[in-house]
């Protein structure tokens, strides 16, 4: 067999090329030599527009989760809305603040243990005396409280001192706060306002509204109660006609908050709440004005403070006079 035989031989082994081969590879050849075109260049009102657009539409996006926070989706459980969405009214702040304690348990102490609070307190020396002249008492002070767990026993130290002074017996039986006592109560908003009215009312000449609000606040302040119970309390003040939310309020050590409040007569009581980890943060009493002369508060501007709290510390102690 010669050379040409075995080539001959060697090509009817493989398929011979055809006509549509030649197409495709033509195709591919010719489209690899037409230059790419050239991207253009749009004018920069187009980039304008295009950014305004985006950011219109983040806009409406947060306006949209800030509608409908707190409501639940079947199947999706209760939507909360991301950390960057400031809190607009009262119900928002309730809403998320429930969100923000449903995964938790809240922890109480045993009997014979207490809660600890730390408070700064603060009181216009121009209503701290009686007489014309100016106040030379000091209208600072901070102030440690102990609440046994059982409310049997309280116990009080002021800053600077080492002496603890024991309180005994528990508090009103309808105006307490100690722990044992905010374990009964309801989380369950409408059952937790109709306890807190009757409790209130039951001890005060206050009613309606006004005893709801003043409640909460005695037992926000005093009480330090735990994540679930806090915002449930927050959400029976959101329900309250003539509760009003001021935005960007500083308490008296300087810590930016949201005021929710209620005004009666010539002063406005104030609740402050960090709208971000919905902690207290303590309280204010605001003159509004329009008080008789003979009043203490006639010596000061409408829009003053009269008196402010800070709750700067709170936890579980073994014993009366230890700090967590």
């Amino acid at each position: 067999m010669n050379d040409l035989d075995i080539v001959r031989d060697l090509r009817s082994q493989v398929r011979q090329t055809e006509d549509r081969d030649l197409r495709e590879a033509r195709r591919r050849l010719l489209a690899s030599m037409t230059p790419a075109p050239r991207p253009r260049r749009l004018p920069r009102m187009v980039f304008r527009v295009a950014a305004a657009g985006a950011l219109a539409l983040a806009i409406t996006a947060g306006v949209t989760v800030v509608q409908n926070l707190g409501t639940d989706t079947p199947g999706r459980g209760t939507v909360s809305p991301p950390a960057w969405v400031p809190v607009a009214n009262a119900e928002t702040l309730a809403k998320r603040a429930t969100a923000a304690a449903a995964g938790t348990t809240d922890v109480y102490p045993r009997a014979d243990q207490w809660i600890y609070v730390k408070r700064d307190f603060y009181r216009s020396p121009k209503v701290m005396n009686t007489s014309q002249k100016p106040s030379t008492t000091e209208s600072r002070h901070v102030e440690e409280q102990w609440i046994r767990g059982d409310g049997k026993e309280r116990a009080r130290r002021e800053e600077g001192s080492e002496t603890v002074t024991r309180i005994h017996g528990g508090a009103d039986p309808h105006l307490r706060y100690d722990p044992d006592y905010l374990r009964s109560l309801p989380l369950e908003p409408s059952a937790l306002r109709r306890s807190l009215q009757k409790d209130t009312e039951e001890a005060t000449p206050l009613r309606g509204e006004r005893a709801v609000f003043s409640r909460v606040s005695l037992i926000l302040q005093e009480g330090a109660p735990a994540a679930r119970l806090r915002a449930a309390l927050y959400t029976v003040l959101s329900q309250l006609d003539g509760v009003g939310v001021e935005q960007k309020v500083r308490d008296v050590v300087g810590r930016e908050g949201m005021g929710l409040y209620m005004d009666a007569d010539t002063e406005r009581r104030e609740i402050l709440i960090d709208p971000k980890s919905y902690d207290l943060l303590g309280g204010r009493l605001i003159y509004l004005g329009g008080a008789e002369k003979s009043s203490p508060f006639a010596r000061l501007t409408p829009g003053e403070v009269v008196s402010s709290v800070a709750q700067v510390a709170y936890g579980i102690a073994d014993h009366a006079g230890d700090v967590p």
